[in-house]
């Protein structure tokens, strides 16, 4: 198998999550043989929350290792503790399974090829606005080998199902251990989403005591005849996409109304904006308000454009709109290049003042993960 294919494969095939819905997935990856190239791993295993990784064990760091920084904060010593304890067995476990595996597909060590066996298990959560702990969606655990599905749990039916004639025997074998599958549905649906609601309070308790508020802007540009382009500009929030809406004497404009909304693009200090815009009349007497709000963390704000305001547009702003379009032009630069080749791209930027909300940290203790039973699950 040629090393440019191998990859974290279920990554890439992880469906996304919308703001209301979350995910705890593990991605535990195997190799048959050592690469020896750098950050390629003959064992890696990965947790991610909400499909960003938050910890990591690999064969040349053989430590659960938190790598995000609520992680840092909140998973004990003792949590990592254990969690290296299961990281070694599971690698002893792929070791051993995936000759197995090897076998049964056909292939051996001596074909010269790499080889790839892949464990990817989880859940997926909504909020439950009665309830503080995530509602269970769906539960995720199959495994692939050579970036090919090999076997999949159906957490409705409780059973195991294989993708190739060679995996057959496994799903049978499997489906025969009764205490396997009811662990697996109970870890799925209970353990699973109970961590899920700590992590996810845990890592929107950092984003708000971190939190900072964007700059708004409101600016209109003359674009062709009597009319104007109103421009709403929110820039300097994190990853989580704030909600951004415009009004027109207190109603919210859509896209019936011509309401144009852009692309989130990132600016060279790992912030984003985004934009949206409305063509309206010169002689439009409304007034406009762009409203930019983020729920996780909490922050509101307000920027209006008044007929009061239009005057010192005028007076003051429309001799910058060429500056502010072209900072709108750059800023889609600095998405396609980085500071490192083009280092006039990062003077060309938005200067913001920060301001973050301090909210009370609260702390609370994590138990481990355990998986899959080390005990039951070999092939």
């Amino acid at each position: 198998m040629d090393a440019r294919y191998v990859s974290l494969y279920f990554v890439t095939r992880m469906l996304t999550v919308n703001s209301a819905t979350h995910s705890l997935i593990y991605i535990y990856t195997a190799l048959s043989a050592d690469l020896g190239l750098p950050g390629v791993h003959k064992f890696t295993a990965i947790g991610l929350l909400d499909g960003k990784p938050f910890d990591r064990f690999d064969t040349d760091n053989p430590r659960k290792t938190p790598t995000t920084n609520w992680a840092r904060q909140h998973l004990t010593t003792e949590y990592l503790d254990k969690g290296t304890q299961s990281r070694l067995s599971k690698q002893q476990w792929f070791g051993v399974n995936l000759d197995v595996v090897m076998t049964r597909m056909g292939h051996s060590a001596s074909d010269g090829d790499v080889h790839v066996l892949q464990w990817l298990h989880g859940c997926y959560g909504e909020t439950n606005p009665s309830e503080e702990r995530l509602r269970f969606v769906r539960g995720a655990d199959k495994y692939a080998y050579d970036g090919d599905d090999l076997m999949s749990f159906d957490y409705v039916t409780l059973g195991w199902s294989a993708a190739t004639e060679a995996a057959k025997p496994i799903a049978d074998k499997w489906n025969g251990v009764t205490v396997l599958r009811e662990y697996t549905n109970g870890y799925l649906r209970d353990e699973c989403i109970g961590w899920l609601t700590r992590f996810v309070g845990h890592s929107q308790r950092e984003l708000r005591e971190r939190a900072i508020v964007p700059d708004v802007y409101v600016f209109a540009r003359k674009t062709r005849g009597p009319i104007l382009t109103l421009i709403c500009m929110a820039s300097g929030f994190s990853t989580n996409t704030p909600a951004m809406t415009l009004m027109r004497n207190g109603r919210v404009l859509s896209t019936d109304d011509g309401l144009e909304v852009f692309d989130i693009l990132p600016n060279n200090d790992d912030t984003f904006q985004r934009r949206i815009a409305v063509d309206i009349l010169q002689s439009d007497k409304g007034n406009f308000t762009c409203n930019v709000l983020e729920e996780n963390t909490g922050y509101h704000v307000i920027k209006h454009w008044r007929l009061e305001d239009r005057k010192t547009l005028r007076a003051v702003a429309w001799s910058n709109t060429d500056l502010l379009w072209a900072l709108l032009l750059f800023s889609t630069m600095v998405f396609l290049c980085t500071a490192a080749f083009y280092p006039v791209v990062v003077v060309v930027c938005i200067i913001r003042k920060r301001r973050t909300g301090q909210i009370a940290n609260q702390t609370d203790s994590c138990a481990q993960h355990h998986g899959l039973k080390d005990e039951t699950s070999g092939v």
